[in-house]
């Protein structure tokens, strides 16, 4: 009989943020019912932070029985030590004396989780999992523009974070936590949970929640995204949305959103579209799309699959760019035109009959496999 699939969390962030401190806060909330398998990623070869949340619950002979701390050390488990994450999983899942309920999961602080997604999706396991929230702990002395712009492993965090814990606010200024804020709202997709929390004291029941896929933000409406702190007393969160109507079925396979302003008094024209994670992309034929559509499009920005990893898609004033970016939920593209729908002439690729399933004919080119 197949198993019930085994719900894990990620808890990331920075050397220092306080991602042990969090899980020992989250210990101290476990339901006495469930049974907790934490895996700590040690760097080197000293479990110092599986030993210290050890130590904490071995005078509790009810949380020590209902808790398994593992360490996996010898290497980051986002690369050298992935294979480590793997074995030690499916060892403990075999031999476990009793069921386990939840899986946590803390990697060091200096690796790129997006390698441990892969691995938790990919992967075989003698239990299937269900990969939840993830978490990312930062505090605002981290999350600076200075540190933002020159560590890559900063934004693979942030980026790949369902939800933002900006920890330490009590040692932060007003205007160190204004700039780590704008920094959140300016990501794309923007971070829209955030919980400020000093020593990394968090309620359970906002990490508990099942990952709700992020919505599709057109460019022009994105003015309107709010940030929603989540307080002691709350336990869901709130996103504000752009008033766009769903008024014409996508041609594209596995499409999961697409999005066509209709308002004929919008300006500009408001495209988006969201495509599963297995649809990959042909760089190439991406190119050539937006050299087609030039003439008539003022702002294109997007994710999109191409090979095994994912690429911040960005077109602004002629020019367009590519960047690396650790991302796994889907692929999303988002283009405004300086011209209504039907009235546009571009490029001999593109008649004056300008329509949503013509443009997807071209779209449908810059795709490698479904």
């Amino acid at each position: 009989m197949t198993k019930n699939p085994l719900p894990v969390h990620l808890v990331t962030g920075l050397l220092g943020s306080g991602k042990t401190t969090c899980l020992k806060h989250l210990i101290q909330q476990k339901p006495s019912s469930e049974n907790w398998l934490i895996l700590i990623n040690e760097f080197g070869e000293v479990d110092i932070d599986a030993s210290q949340l050890s130590s904490l619950v071995a005078d509790n002979a009810t949380q020590s029985q209902s808790l398994n701390i593992q360490a996996v050390s010898g290497g980051c488990i986002c690369c050298t030590a992935q294979l480590g994450l793997v074995n030690t999983l499916n060892q403990v899942l075999s031999q476990a004396h009793q069921s386990i309920n939840r899986i946590w999961i803390e990697p060091t602080g200096l690796g790129h989780p997006a390698k441990i997604i892969d691995a938790l999706q990919n992967s075989a396991f003698v239990q299937p999992l269900d990969l939840q929230k993830i978490s990312c702990i930062i505090t605002p002395q981290q999350l600076t523009p200075q540190r933002w712009q020159k560590s890559a492993v900063m934004r693979d965090l942030v980026q790949l974070a369902d939800c933002i814990i900006l920890n330490k606010t009590d040692l932060s200024s007003e205007d160190e936590q204004s700039q780590a804020l704008k920094i959140l709202t300016e990501c794309y997709p923007p971070k829209n949970e955030v919980i400020k929390t000093q020593h990394s004291a968090v309620e359970i029941d906002c990490l508990l929640q099942s990952r709700k896929p992020k919505g599709l933000t057109l460019l022009s409406q994105s003015t309107t995204n709010t940030l929603h702190f989540v307080h002691e007393e709350e336990s869901s969160h709130t996103i504000q949305t752009a008033n766009i109507q769903k008024n014409y079925t996508s041609a594209i396979p596995n499409t999961l959103q697409c999005f066509l302003s209709t308002n004929k008094t919008l300006t500009p024209l408001n495209m988006g579209w969201i495509w599963a994670p297995s649809v990959q992309f042909k760089r190439t034929e991406i190119k050539t799309f937006f050299e087609a559509i030039a003439p008539k499009l003022i702002r294109a920005k997007g994710i999109l699959k191409t090979g095994n990893e994912w690429q911040l898609i960005n077109w602004s004033e002629g020019q367009l760019s590519f960047e690396d970016i650790a991302w796994r939920e889907d692929s999303r593209l988002e283009c405004l035109f300086d011209d209504q729908y039907g009235e546009a002439s571009c490029t001999a690729s593109f008649t004056a009959s300008f329509t949503a399933n013509q443009l997807e004919k071209q779209l449908i080119k810059t795709i490698h496999t479904y």
